[in-house]
């Protein structure tokens, strides 16, 4: 008996100890706790308080915005909503807009579009609504930066590219009635209806041979006047027939309104067929275009954007007027309008600038590709650079600061720097499926 009374002794202590520790260990924590309080406390009273971003005026955000690229941008947008409602008005893009272009001529930027993506080796090729966009560095021809774009319509293998427009693009097909405008930057696309072209050559169902032996002029020019519009200038022909067309002379005009989303015939076109395989140059507020040789010279058509009617360039140099259309070819060049020509027996090509007031041309580049050493195997290009039958000039693209010019053409796959002073050729990118070669920026517009 006495042991049972010791044991439960024993029991009771134990559980004696067992509630005083207990006891001591929520006393310890509750004192942890409110050291803890203390101590915030005294960190709020010493601690100097920090403006956030969105606390500043919008006007002062807006400022500083308005230096950043399009991607800082878009990332900027998803912090705060009144972030995204300044970043998305119409009036903060046409302010960027301005600060972009400015930043152009210090920065300038190449935009290769390709058909597909350049950075995969895929298996089967990809399906002809792939489009990429890939922008370089002029100056060190480092890539910027890629895009991938899936359309949702196909352009059934007959892709046209117009040059840049306030970082936009337009892409049509001709063939597929696929019309696109779209910035690569932001990724944003809109699809525009066909234009009547197109659905006259879808109903006529032309054939391969078709293609080849037609003289329409396929390329379109994008252009801004006090609103954006499409102008597709080209030769009526049986192809393009139609007995509600307004007009049935030598040439037609379409002109794309974005406001009310639809084409529109010109009344009055020129009276001279176009040269079918020649992209339009835009500059000096008009588009040009160089007519089929007539009474053994050629014209240069002018269409100036805000009127809205044509005319033709009063004057034109002398060794252009004269030629075979084969060997000129006519681009923009630092904003002004530029014509070149390759002359059949020395090869060399001779580039002219018209001032600004179309009365003055003045040469500015001289090229002799047959001087320089250009292999297939130097620029893994199936295209010789300095073969002697060639007769179609080289197309300029972009002038470097240091007089180097970027070259392309229309049967190469790549581009190429010129150097004057050395006459010699550096590779500057190849592409099996590149489309179109500009100059470009990056915008946020998209509100057309």
């Amino acid at each position: 008996f006495a042991k049972q009374r010791e044991r439960e002794a024993i029991i009771l202590m134990e559980e004696e100890e067992n509630r005083v520790v207990i006891a001591s260990s929520t006393q310890r924590k509750r004192k942890r706790r409110k050291i803890r309080r203390i101590i915030k406390r005294r960190r709020k009273r010493n601690e100097k308080p920090v403006i956030a971003p969105s606390s500043l005026p919008n006007d002062v955000v807006e400022e500083i915005f308005l230096r950043f690229p399009v991607k800082a941008l878009f990332r900027l947008k998803t912090l705060s909503k009144q972030w995204r409602s300044t970043i998305e008005s119409q009036s903060f893009e046409e302010r960027h807009l301005r600060i972009a272009e400015q930043f152009r001529v210090g920065h300038p930027r190449v935009m290769v579009i390709t058909e597909k993506d350049p950075l995969k080796l895929m298996p089967l090729a990809r399906p002809d609504t792939d489009i990429g966009f890939r922008s370089f560095c002029l100056e060190s021809g480092s890539l910027l930066s890629f895009t991938l774009l899936n359309f949702p319509q196909s352009f059934a293998h007959y892709i046209y590219v117009s040059g840049c427009c306030d970082g936009l693009f337009c892409i049509h097909s001709p063939k597929s009635e696929a019309v696109y405008v779209v910035n690569p930057a932001t990724q944003w696309l809109r699809q525009l209806p066909p234009a009547r072209f197109q659905i006259l050559m879808h109903k006529f169902n032309p054939t391969f041979r078709d293609w080849i032996d037609m003289k329409s002029v396929f390329h379109l020019a994008f252009v801004k006047a006090n609103d954006y519009k499409l102008v597709w200038l080209y030769n009526s022909d049986k192809y393009n027939a139609d007995a509600s067309s307004p007009n049935e002379g030598v040439t037609k005009c379409e002109v794309f309104d974005f406001r009310a989303n639809a084409w529109r015939y010109l009344a009055c076109t020129p009276s001279y067929r176009i040269y079918h395989d020649q992209i339009p140059a835009c500059a000096n507020g008009s588009i040009y275009w160089f007519t089929e040789p007539y009474n053994d010279k050629i014209e240069v058509v002018a269409f100036d954007i805000h009127t809205e009617s044509f005319r033709l360039l009063p004057k034109i140099k002398p060794a252009i007027a004269g030629s075979d259309p084969r060997h000129i070819d006519m681009c923009t060049l630092d904003n002004g309008l530029c014509m070149s020509k390759r002359e059949p027996d020395t090869l060399v090509q001779e580039i002219w600038r018209l001032k600004s007031s179309e009365d003055l041309w003045e040469k500015i580049y001289t090229i002799d590709l047959l001087s320089c050493s250009s292999s297939r195997t130097q620029f893994r290009d199936e295209f010789d650079w300095s073969r002697k039958d060639l007769v179609d000039p080289s197309t300029p693209v972009a002038v470097c600061k240091n007089k180097k010019i970027l070259l392309s053409h229309r049967y190469s796959r790549g581009l190429v720097k010129y150097d004057p002073l050395t006459r010699s050729l550096t590779s500057f990118y190849q592409h099996p499926l590149s489309k179109r070669k500009v100059l470009y920026f990056q915008s946020l517009i998209s509100h057309i």
